[in-house]
């Protein structure tokens, strides 16, 4: 019976979330987007309620363990479903880092166009695409009478955003790029058709669309949206913030506990930095040697190819290494790839994205390529590691390789245990012998600081009630990051609250469970081992993640 509800409810999020199936392989959906009505919204909720009644029926106590776990998180994922509905979050359905607007263009990096099928199927989404920006704005209305709004300044980003695309022609869309790739599988006459039938549905639905929600956003939303950064000034904001925090973290820790926790963090780590700023020969403070690297033009690369380039030959030696620490590795592949043009400006300096199911393509390391002469090359080893190997690409696609989980399981997950690892794997790569030199250990150290800060301001912005400013100053005073990345972070925060909490709390648990079994099992302990049994069951809670290992010592003794 669980196995029918577990895959019933992946086969319902499918359905409903066709571009998100597009993005995992799955080609069922080819044809639509998200219906973002809000009876559409509305109807959703009351399936997930529906579900979890069933699920919470079912005796787990007889349950084998890996049953226990996927009962145990089903009611958790629908339970968290419901919590988001009842606190209207769906009335703010676009900020400046995701939302239909910046979303839709990037689907061309995950549909398929090797047919005329594939091309009429994209043809449809071009054309659901004005019904669905619709859609977008009614939330936003509705949000607006219920007092639940987006933040003011934030909004002015999508806004600039929405504006660059309304203003392309059909051509200049990234939407129209397919068309350059179709090849001798289709005949001229094919290639004409098609061409036209997409630059149509460009001109006729997605343009007008987007005028339509940059008119909107400038005359009415952005003058009725919030004025503070925190969700605290929302309706019932505290408490959805202490949910964020839960779900973010997966720990009962509270905000304050959580933001105590990261000014002991930043205290020691900062003063790491120091021991590494003596080692140079610098005395100072840690923001008189940012100011410092920023006149090394030594330290900044000229392009952005130079980036790329330094990315891919950081992570060739990285490769190699890996079977030292792992005994399970990836099947699927990892490319590096500029982040496009329309969103960089306001994108971090990297992300992933997974392979899909079928392994079609390689899962993307993005990295950002815009002002390389701001981007230092100090930090790119610890970022390559982060998004990369031994981080996000080797734990998401070694877990949707897995095969005793279940698919709800094999792509979601915990951001705390997604976040942690890939932090994580920032200083087992210290520990495997990588950073070539001291700046490239400070570059590790100066983004284990960043997490530990972010402790401090997302607790701050969304409970304590600091404004931006206030936000950007601490990160000043307390980091050597440059003030264009300070800026872009702090207003990430204020779009995404809580998801910044999860990168230290996930590394802080990690290390401590490593801790634990190095002194439990002494010279018995095998970091291999440990690091395969850390990734066997996916992106666990912390809690259970706890749990789990603890067994896993316990085997281990005996």
């Amino acid at each position: 019976m669980l196995e029918r509800y577990c895959t019933e409810y992946w086969e319902y999020v499918l359905k409903h979330s066709p571009t998100f199936a597009t993005y995992i392989g799955d080609h069922r959906y080819n044809d639509a987007l998200e219906d973002l009505s809000e009876a559409s919204i509305r109807a959703e909720n009351d399936y997930f309620k529906k579900l979890l009644a069933s699920v919470e029926e079912i005796d787990s106590s007889s349950l084998p363990a890996e049953e226990k776990i996927n009962h145990h998180l089903l009611r958790k994922t629908l339970d968290n479903h419901i919590r988001f509905y009842k606190f209207g979050t769906h009335y703010i359905p676009i900020n400046h880092l995701q939302g239909p607007h910046l979303d839709f263009p990037q689907i061309i990096e995950f549909h398929p166009f090797k047919t005329t099928q594939d091309f009429e199927q994209f043809t449809a989404r071009l054309k659901a695409f004005s019904r669905q920006t619709d859609q977008v704005i009614e939330l936003l209305q509705t949000g607006i009478k219920k007092n639940i709004s987006a933040f003011r300044k934030s909004m002015k980003h999508v806004m600039e955003q929405v504006e660059m695309f309304a203003r392309h022609t059909p051509e200049e869309s990234p939407l129209y790029q397919p068309i350059s790739r179709m090849g001798d599988g289709f005949s001229d006459s094919e290639k004409d058709e098609i061409s036209t039938m997409v630059r149509d549905a460009i001109s006729v639905s997605v343009i007008p669309a987007y005028q339509r929600l940059h008119e909107y956003l400038k005359t009415e939303y952005m003058s009725q949206s919030r004025e503070q950064e925190g969700i605290w000034s929302l309706p019932d904001g505290v408490d959805l913030y202490r949910f964020y925090v839960q779900y973010h973290t997966s720990t009962d820790l509270s905000p304050e506990e959580i933001h105590e926790l990261g000014i002991r963090e930043v205290r020691i780590i900062e003063d790491e930095i120091k021991t590494i700023m003596g080692q140079i020969g610098f005395n100072g403070s840690v923001r008189e040697f940012s100011a410092y690297l920023k006149k090394k033009k030594d330290l900044y690369p000229e392009t952005g190819q130079e980036i790329l380039d330094a990315y891919r030959e950081v992570l060739s030696h990285m490769d190699e290494r890996l079977p030292e620490y792992f005994g399970r590795l990836p099947k699927a592949v990892y490319a590096v790839k500029a982040i496009e043009h329309y969103r960089e400006k306001t994108a971090p300096a990297a992300y992933y994205y997974p392979p899909p199911r079928d392994f079609s393509r390689p899962g993307y390391f993005y990295a950002n390529t815009y002002k390389p002469e701001q981007r230092p090359k100090y930090e790119m080893e610890a970022l390559s590691y982060h998004e990369a190997v031994p981080g996000h690409h080797l734990q998401v696609a070694i877990m949707q390789e897995l095969e005793h989980i279940p698919d709800f399981r094999r792509h979601g997950g915990s951001t705390a245990f997604i976040e942690g690892w890939a932090l994580y794997a920032e200083k087992l790569s210290q520990e495997m012998g990588f950073y070539r030199d001291h700046y490239a250990e400070y570059g590790r150290l100066s983004f284990g600081l960043w997490r530990a800060v972010r402790l401090v301001v997302d607790t701050g912005l969304h409970f304590f009630q600091w404004g931006r400013e206030k936000a950007i100053q601490y990160c000043q005073e307390n980091t050597g990051l440059e003030d264009h990345e300070i800026e872009i972070e702090v207003d990430r925060y204020i779009a995404i609250p809580g998801q910044a909490l999860s990168y230290k709390m996930g590394e802080l648990k990690m290390l401590e469970l490593r801790d634990k079994a190095q002194n439990v099992l002494g010279s018995r302990f095998n970091i291999r081992k440990f690091h395969d049994g850390l990734l066997e069951h996916g992106a666990l809670p912390l809690d259970m993640l706890e749990e789990i290992m603890q067994a896993w010592i316990e085997k281990e003794v005996s």
